[in-house]
């Protein structure tokens, strides 16, 4: 039941049914990429730099955290792909223990921009090693009975850093380093995914982490269909929303909301300034083109720069650049739209009537 499309180079895999099914589909299609992304990527580093005893002791302590239909799933993908179950689980909690990220997010909707569209930029700047600009895949995830969401993931990874549901709301994580120690939770990338697929706005998505077992410490930036956008800044403890202002907002990798002042580290200073620079100087006549060349300015390091993106929360579509050169930002964008992403679940919609490049 699971169907794969390739639009100018970019995977999309479409997983429908139960938690279990959609897992199973996943492992299937994509096992030779889950088997080489998990030798030769989450082995030779994650696992190597801080130790299989100490990822596996998180795993299982986070694991009576995660909501059921998760593990379900976790079971379908390790059966479909001939993997342990062990390996799947790690695989979904070691991020909230390997805090390495220098990622930026940059909004702006209504009178800021030239067409009063929404648009919403994304770079994840991730250590790729070379492999994981290349492993990039688009899995559409589409519940029996659920909204279904887009996440811009790699083979093997069930979770959302970077997606966008049916209803047009749009995430991305920025992780704060330093912060308190984590303590064992719903791993992030599983509440990212749960917070989307359940909200029809951005506020939907802020009340859902806000309740959550939290782990560590996050920006996740939200955006809806309307223009609504906030960055929620968040700890184990403590989660805010930092509202959008005059229809812009931008983040990168450390907190500015007063309750949250001096926690975790100050990293991506410069990358914000620059972005908070672009969004004054640009206002009214900000559009695509325009993002893209604000995500090429602080795309950083170049080799870390593993994917881009461009997010139209209102047209239910997105601009992707991955498994090109790197940086991500610097390349052709491919466009997928609502129909690619979301098929029959679009109003009006059938899966796969489109995709074309854009420069």
């Amino acid at each position: 039941r699971a169907r794969l499309r390739i639009v100018d180079g970019v995977p999309v895999v479409r997983l429908t049914g139960t938690p279990y099914e959609m897992g199973r589909q996943h492992g299937a299609i994509l096992k030779p990429q889950i088997h080489f992304l998990y030798r030769e990527y989450f082995e030779k580093f994650p696992v190597a730099l801080l130790g299989r005893a100490t990822l596996q002791e998180w795993a299982e302590a986070c694991k009576p955290h995660i909501p059921a239909h998760y593990i379900e799933e976790m079971r379908g993908l390790a059966d479909g792909a001939g993997l342990p179950f062990d390996d799947v689980l790690l695989a979904s909690t070691m991020l909230d223990r390997y805090q390495h990220a220098m990622c930026s997010t940059v909004v702006a909707s209504g009178d800021a921009t030239a067409d009063g569209d929404v648009y919403f930029g994304r770079n994840l700047d991730f250590p790729g090693r070379g492999l994981l600009h290349r492993m990039t895949v688009v899995l559409v995830f589409e519940p029996e009975g659920g909204t279904p969401l887009a996440s811009v993931t790699w083979p093997g990874v069930i979770g959302v850093l970077s997606g966008m549901n049916a209803h047009g709301v749009s995430g991305a994580t920025m992780l704060i380093r330093r912060g308190p120690t984590p303590r064992p939770g719903v791993p992030y990338l599983l509440m990212y995914r749960d917070a989307l697929s359940g909200a029809t706005d951005a506020k939907g998505v802020f009340d859902a982490i806000a309740a959550a077992r939290r782990t560590c410490t996050n920006n996740f930036m939200v955006v809806d269909a309307e223009g609504a956008a906030h960055v929620i800044e968040w700890t184990p403890e403590t989660a805010v929303a930092r509202p959008a202002e005059g229809g812009t907002l931008c983040s990168t990798n450390h907190f500015r909301s007063d309750a949250l002042e001096g926690t975790g580290q100050v990293i991506g200073e410069s990358r914000y300034q620059r972005l908070d620079l672009f969004l004054r100087t640009e206002r009214g006549k900000i559009d695509a083109g325009r993002v893209k060349s604000a995500l090429e300015e602080v795309a950083t390091p170049w080799f870390n720069n593993v994917q881009s993106m461009i997010f139209l929360p209102r047209r239910k579509g997105m601009l992707v650049s991955v498994g090109g050169e790197l940086p991500a930002a610097k390349q052709a964008f491919v466009t997928l739209d609502k129909d690619v992403l979301m098929g029959a679940a679009a109003p009006g919609g059938r899966w796969g009537a489109g995709g074309a490049a854009a420069g």
